[in-house]
């Protein structure tokens, strides 16, 4: 594939070790995707059946009778269904586009094929349009978004358009914040007052959903004023002066102070969760990218310095920072490393817009780029599930535990792309569930390497 052989090139010339690399590129990705996606897709009628987590060996919720390494199945609304949709229009895209559409292997589906299948998986989400009981519509437009740029049309223009509006109806005034989580008894949603509003860092990568609506799909400027309040309050209140994060804060709806800020997934409520740290990171890079207010850029990069600075020695991160670290016991979060990956080499684009002037005034830490790369080469090293080829779609299961190493027989039939992601392993979780392929990690690993295809720095 002359563009990806172009890009390694490049990535040698910078001096970034490519020995690891490319992987992220190859028939294995691909082969992962269409092995769970010819198993569906779902029907429009069809509560249960989009992936969300590869079930671990460890792990005995929700559903017993799935063996360990396959997936985990949620309803359409469930916050992660979008993922894997996305997922298979990202492949298209970078067959189609970005690789010169040369074939991995006689096996593999044709291009027509990979935009039927995504298409398939894609279009029984359009009744998440209708939900108003979520502050996720950011991840569940994101199949959307990617048919109607990638296919030039407007196919999809109502549903991205009531799913921007009723995002933005979670908006409370008197916090400045759109509302995360609904009050619950249980104790990750609990709030402390009758007049509380959770909200969590995971919602500012939904905030590029309000702006895109602001410019393009509504046209309602009271949209972008919403995103920007959301953010501004983000900033002030989730980010410590470090660049750590808390996970979770709850503000008071009638004067906007904050009553307390925590945990919900992380490890305790002064810890900085690693997945949380990475959506900050994303999310404020995104939201730059699309109002060029460059308190957004520097947010982004305080808590990128934050990351990369505390990443154990092999770069690969744990699931909290704080964490006490037992080797092969100590859980992981490959979605973390991704995610991260993904919103670093966003961060650089944006950096790199901005030129070198801007460069000699704030002296960035880290080239972002470079480190961004090193996350997905320590994904690889550490958390990429066994080669498998399109011949291969048979096998199923896997016995996953934190030391299982990637890349072997044994990790072949886990269905995730990747191994050793935490979905919760909170104290309080019960049970907690580590040691999992999640959904939305692969989906960020197949974006971040089609970020570095796309990069004008790669041909």
């Amino acid at each position: 594939m002359r563009k990806l052989a172009l890009l390694l090139c490049l990535l040698r010339d910078l001096h970034i070790s490519t020995a690891d690399l490319t992987p992220v590129f190859g028939e294995n990705v691909y082969a992962r995707l269409w092995r769970t996606a010819v198993t569906g897709p779902p029907a429009f009628w069809d509560r249960d059946g989009w992936p969300h987590y590869a079930k671990g060996a460890h792990n005995n919720t929700p559903q017993d009778y799935v063996m360990p390494g396959t997936y985990v199945n949620y309803p359409a609304s469930g916050w992660t269904s979008g993922f894997f949709p996305d997922s298979l229009w990202q492949a298209y895209r970078r067959r189609v586009d970005l690789t010169d559409n040369v074939p991995l292997s006689s096996c593999e589906p044709s291009t027509k094929q990979w935009l039927s299948m995504a298409k398939a998986w894609t279009d029984p989400l359009q009744t998440n349009a209708n939900l108003t009981n979520t502050h996720d519509l950011g991840f569940l437009a994101k199949p959307f978004e990617s048919a109607m740029q990638i296919q030039q049309n407007d196919d999809y223009l109502p549903v991205l358009q009531n799913m921007s509006m009723n995002l933005a109806a979670r908006f409370e005034p008197g916090a400045g914040v759109i509302r995360s989580w609904d009050c619950e008894s249980f104790s990750s949603a609990s709030c402390a007052n009758n007049d509380s509003v959770l909200v969590i860092i995971d919602n500012m990568m939904n905030l590029a959903l309000l702006a895109r609506s602001a410019y393009s799909y509504t046209k309602n400027s009271t949209l972008l004023d919403i995103a920007r309040s959301h953010a501004d309050k983000t900033m002030a209140n989730f980010v410590r002066s470090d660049g750590s994060s808390f996970h979770v804060c709850d503000y008071s709806a009638t004067t906007g102070n904050v009553y307390l800020c925590r945990t919900a997934q992380g490890l305790a409520d002064n810890s900085t969760w690693a997945r949380g740290q990475a959506w900050g990171i994303y999310g404020f890079a995104e939201f730059y990218s699309l109002t060029g207010e460059l308190k957004y850029l520097e947010t982004s990069r305080l808590m990128a310095n934050w990351f990369i600075s505390h990443l154990p020695e092999d770069g690969f991160p744990f699931w909290d920072f704080n964490a006490d670290y037992e080797p092969a016991i100590t859980p992981r979060d490959s979605s973390a490393a991704t995610i991260a990956a993904s919103g670093m080499i966003l961060l650089q684009e944006q950096l790199d817009k901005l030129g070198r002037r801007y460069e000699r005034q704030r002296r960035p830490q880290f080239d972002y780029r470079k480190a961004a790369i090193r996350l997905l080469e320590a994904s690889v090293e550490v958390a990429l599930a066994g080669e498998i080829t399109f011949a291969d779609m048979v096998m199923k299961g896997a016995e996953t535990y934190v030391d299982t190493p990637a890349n072997t027989s044994a990790s072949k039939g886990f269905e995730s792309i990747l191994m050793h992601g935490t979905s919760n392993n909170n104290p309080q979780a019960d049970p907690p569930n580590y040691d999992t392929g999640l959904a939305y990690g692969d989906y960020y690993f197949i974006e971040a390497g089609n970020r570095l295809l796309l990069s004008g720095h790669a041909f």
